[in-house]
């Protein structure tokens, strides 16, 4: 996708590439292996064509076969966010492997050594904190082993993150006397700009007002003696505008993968890219303009729209423009349809969920169908794994 807004087009969900009844039950999450495919392929152009490395996300998928379908395309690596998805992925064979989210206590630092030991992946791990760090330098040092360490710098989503700038250069000076970790390089993730942009004018400028603050950030940590390397910038919403800026070496999409609804509404993706919907069974139809699912908050989850003014809606009915699941409970889905339709109690739909992230984390397994049939069950292996 291109940094235009979106239109009517892209913002009503056509049905998917598939029949909904090649499904053997449901609910069920079902992936659209061309468009996967094709998703993957179209952002490792991107980084490519602008001479930048892609580590993708891969909380997004959880699943093993697509981080290979997406290292054979050309990313360096993946990112997790926590260090049991690390060890499902190391276990997979992923060569390099980024946990960004901090590890604090004994357990996550002995639990990262015996992952060290076993593997033969690069793990290199996020810190905004001296108190992070040193722990894993010592435990690190003490096995023989140094740990590649990203500082997290905070450019405006005020999560985690040490203050660009000075602060930056501090933490990275503390962190490189400290034996058992290498200061590798700073990163951000520049989320606020989801919440926060009005147009496509004001994503692009806040993404290149992220890149360049980090990217002055690290000029000024290798000013001060520490070679990094990596100056790396994430978001499925913002990848497109964050390539075209100056000094940035990494970007970590990681929605793109399967886009959602809310993507749709970022402009980052259109109809066409999405790739992942849960495919249910209407079980009641109490009025012309509602009907029942048999997916509710333990399927959709209860993740709203964080962008714009879509009102109530749970994610899009596909092939029924202004249809939403408006309601859930853990068990039910309540879909509103504009105008009365003829569903009946029996027949299926297909839902765009607003977040497909924690969709995934919530199935054991996924159909995955090509050319309209399904050739695997994958087992979301790091399902869970939020430890």
């Amino acid at each position: 996708m291109t940094g235009t807004a979106p239109t009517e087009e892209t913002l009503v969900p056509g049905l998917p590439p598939f029949a909904l009844d090649t499904v053997d039950d449901t609910p069920e999450v079902v992936l659209d292996l061309g468009r996967v495919q094709r998703n993957v392929a179209r952002a490792a152009a991107t980084a490519a064509e602008h001479g930048v490395a892609l580590r993708p996300h891969a909380k997004t998928h959880k699943l093993p076969p697509i981080a290979a379908l997406q290292i054979e395309a050309g990313a360096v690596g993946i990112q997790v966010a926590k260090l049991g998805e690390a060890e499902v992925f190391a276990g997979a064979g992923i060569a390099d492997i980024f946990v960004g989210y901090p590890l604090v206590g004994p357990r996550k630092i002995a639990r990262l050594i015996e992952l060290l030991e076993t593997t033969s992946s690069r793990i290199s791990v996020a810190a905004d904190a001296l108190e992070v760090v040193v722990p894993i330098a010592r435990a690190a040092a003490s096995a023989g082993f140094t740990v590649p360490v990203v500082i997290e710098v905070d450019t405006g989503l005020h999560r985690l993150g040490v203050q660009p700038g000075r602060p930056t250069v501090e933490l990275a000076s503390r962190l490189a006397d400290l034996d058992g970790v290498d200061v590798a390089g700073v990163f951000t993730h520049e989320g606020h700009v989801y919440t926060e942009a009005r147009s496509m004018e004001d994503k692009r400028a806040m993404t290149q007002a992220a890149c360049a603050a980090l990217a002055d950030t690290a000029e000024l940590v290798r000013a001060s003696g520490i070679p990094l390397a990596t100056v790396s910038v994430g978001s499925s919403g913002t990848f497109r505008f964050a390539v075209e800026c100056p000094n940035i070496t990494e970007i970590r999409p990681g929605t793109y993968v399967f886009n959602d609804l809310s993507q749709l509404l970022q402009g980052a993706a259109t109809a066409d890219d999405l790739a992942a919907f849960v495919v249910a069974t209407v079980v009641g139809r109490p009025e012309a303009t509602r009907a029942v699912i048999d997916a509710g908050s333990k399927v959709l989850t209860s993740d709203r729209l964080l962008i714009g003014d879509p009102g109530p809606t749970f994610g899009a009915v596909a092939g029924y423009p202004g249809a939403h699941a408006t309601r859930l409970s853990e068990e039910h889905g309540l879909l509103e349809f504009p105008a009365p339709t003829d569903l009946r109690i029996g027949d299926r739909v297909a839902i765009v969920p607003n977040h497909i992230c924690p969709v995934i984390n919530l199935a054991d397994s996924v159909s995955v169908i090509a050319d309209g049939t399904v050739v695997e069950r994958w087992e979301v292996s790091a399902r869970g794994r939020v430890k």
